[in-house]
């Protein structure tokens, strides 16, 4: 897995070693789909690349594009182990990056269930419960009900096919990573109605999205301001 760094030093070294600086002017990337392609095609041209540097303007820009290094790279077909980050302050860069660090956990997952069988995935669904979640099999309803945090309101969220669910499961581990406060409970199964029923997209990349539109996007802008 890709590792992401936030490092002050500013010369084109990394833990003493020389390693690609990459200076980036952002306002050619104006969309979250042009920095993806963007990314697609750095890693590339810098496939055999171990670690890559760079410098760029920071806030949100700068961890939505370490999101993008975070998903063009899943399939690891590239050397490439770290993605640096020069910043002014590391310590307030990584505590910005973690809504971002758990939606690419969070992805990650779902991108792997989708690479299972449907058995095995529901199987591996059940082991959540080290994140908190409580997770219970109704054998009678032919259900899955995923809970995050007690509470008597909770908003409730619905999957009728495989891959509505894998998107539940997704939102779900983000919001457990996040320590999110609000109670929320999930079911899958046929036949369920909730608050939010989730769609059955068809492709990996709209699950992707409708995933960053539900997370990390209903709390920062693309750019920075």
């Amino acid at each position: 897995m890709l590792e992401i760094v936030f490092d002050e030093n500013k010369s084109s070294d990394f833990l003493g070693q020389s390693c690609r600086l990459i200076k980036i002017e952002d306002s050619f990337l104006s969309s979250w789909q042009k920095m993806r392609l963007y990314v697609r095609d750095l890693l590339k041209e810098y496939a055999h690349e171990r670690v890559l540097k760079f410098q760029t303007k920071q806030g949100n820009f700068l961890y939505f594009l370490a999101l993008a290094f975070s998903i063009e790279s899943y399939a690891e077909e590239t050397n490439l182990e770290t993605v640096v980050f020069e910043v002014e302050d590391s310590g307030k860069a990584f505590e910005q990056y973690r809504p971002f660090a758990a939606l690419t956990n969070a992805l990650r997952y779902m991108r792997d269930l989708l690479r299972m069988d449907e058995k095995e995935a529901y199987a591996d669904i059940k082991r959540l419960g080290y994140l908190g979640l409580k997770i219970h099999e109704d054998y009678l309803k032919k259900q899955i009900v995923v809970q995050w945090q007690e509470g008597k309101c909770p908003q409730y969220f619905c999957a009728n096919q495989k891959n509505a669910a894998f998107l539940l499961i997704a939102l779900f581990k983000f919001w457990a990573i996040c320590k999110d406060e609000q109670q929320r409970i999930g079911i899958i199964g046929e036949n369920v109605l909730g608050d939010v029923i989730l769609p059955n997209l068809s492709t990996e990349d709209e699950m992707i999205e409708y995933v960053i539109n539900k997370t990390v996007r209903e709390k920062c802008k693309l750019m920075t301001d």
